[in-house]
């Protein structure tokens, strides 16, 4: 049984920078959620060695001798997978789904669990089968003779939509691997014993993800929606240290505005209402670069689906702090309601007001 005629993008977009390389991998992986762009494989190259690692709290800790080759670490959006190494030799890919056009793949050949990272993965290996490299599929790599690493992968979910980033070691520097990785690593080159040709793979990897999928791959370019975005992602979070060295990045609205959530009671409160409408009028000067959300004490994430509840909603209700406006995921204001000025100045200008959760958490915990 074969999958439904989809809508895929093969994406026609050039950098050999890594961090805006992230940036597209995510504009696009946000853009498939809003419904804003199709199913998408991106393939890409970098020019000097990398390191990719998730974002989740346990993510291994590297060892001086990867820092003292120069070798840039660079955080992914995943939370969980195993770190990879990339340099020019590496063919790179990031891939954008709806999950649910894989489940007639799903409930025929694979197993249940991670099914969908080791279906993507196979569409891989087959490719590398057609060279004449032995491979098999985990749902975490692929695996050439002897349990050699030879491809690995990365997974970030927004409800339905699954970003799969991963690299598969082709004419890699296996030397320059050793310091930074305890796992056993081969490339395509070593299990070939010859250099093998960009385009060689890529055509085969084309290959594979047409016939599983039924579809025929068309190369594309980005929409002005994701461009904007990318920009946006660039330079408040993959271009910045904060991001790759801390973890620290802006919560912004799924396709990328100003992310201005409000925290109110249920049903809202006249103060509730008040700071409602006064945040709506400072906010609509400034048009499309600002989204608001109003999020209601006790109704879960679901009451707003196409976007992420801030973090901060959690602690402002075990501390029964409302009604609270949080901006880019830092809290602003809470309590009473702000002037309409006071909004307007830091819906515009965010950074300049600081984030007062700790504050009121603290004063909280001492009036309990």
């Amino acid at each position: 049984m074969g999958i439904s005629e989809q809508s895929w993008r093969l994406l026609d977009f050039e950098t050999q920078d890594p961090k805006m390389c992230l940036a597209v991998s995510e504009a696009i992986f946000r853009c498939r959620r809003a419904g804003l762009s199709p199913n998408t494989l991106y393939l890409w190259h970098t020019a000097g060695p990398i390191i990719l690692f998730h974002s989740g709290p346990k993510h291994e800790m590297f060892p001086q001798s990867s820092r003292e080759r120069k070798v840039e670490l660079l955080r992914t959006p995943a939370v969980a997978g195993n770190r990879f190494f990339c340099d020019a030799g590496n063919i790179n890919f990031s891939i954008v789904i709806d999950s649910r056009v894989l489940k007639p793949l799903l409930n025929e050949e694979y197993p249940p669990l991670l099914s969908e990272y080791q279906c993507l993965l196979d569409f891989f290996a087959s490719g590398l089968r057609n060279l004449g490299i032995q491979v098999k599929v985990e749902p975490d790599g692929i695996y050439a003779n002897a349990d050699m690493e030879i491809a690995t992968a990365q997974a970030a979910w927004l409800i339905d939509i699954l970003l799969f980033q991963g690299t598969v070691y082709a004419n890699t520097e296996m030397e320059k691997t050793k310091a930074a990785f305890p796992r056993d690593l081969t490339s395509l080159g070593a299990e070939l014993k010859r250099s093998v040709l960009p385009e060689e793979i890529l055509d085969i990897v084309l290959q594979g993800f047409e016939k599983k999928l039924n579809v025929t791959l068309e190369k594309k370019g980005l929409t002005d929606t994701e461009k904007k975005l990318i920009s946006r992602l660039y330079d408040t979070k993959y271009g910045t240290d904060q991001w790759h060295d801390k973890g620290k990045a802006p919560l912004l609205a799924l396709t990328g505005e100003t992310f201005v959530a409000l925290y109110v009671a249920n049903p809202p409160t006249s103060k509730c209402r008040q700071l409602i409408e006064r945040v709506r009028n400072a906010a609509s000067s400034l048009g499309d670069e600002v989204k608001v959300v109003a999020w209601r004490r006790g109704m879960g994430a679901q009451q707003n689906p196409m976007e992420q509840m801030p973090p901060a909603i959690i602690t402002l209700s075990k501390a029964n702090i409302l009604p609270a406006v949080i901006i880019n995921g830092e809290v602003k204001f809470a309590l009473e309601v702000p002037l309409e000025d006071d909004l307007r100045e830091a819906i515009h200008n965010p950074d300049k007001f600081p984030d007062i959760l700790g504050t009121l958490h603290g004063l909280r915990s001492k009036v309990g």
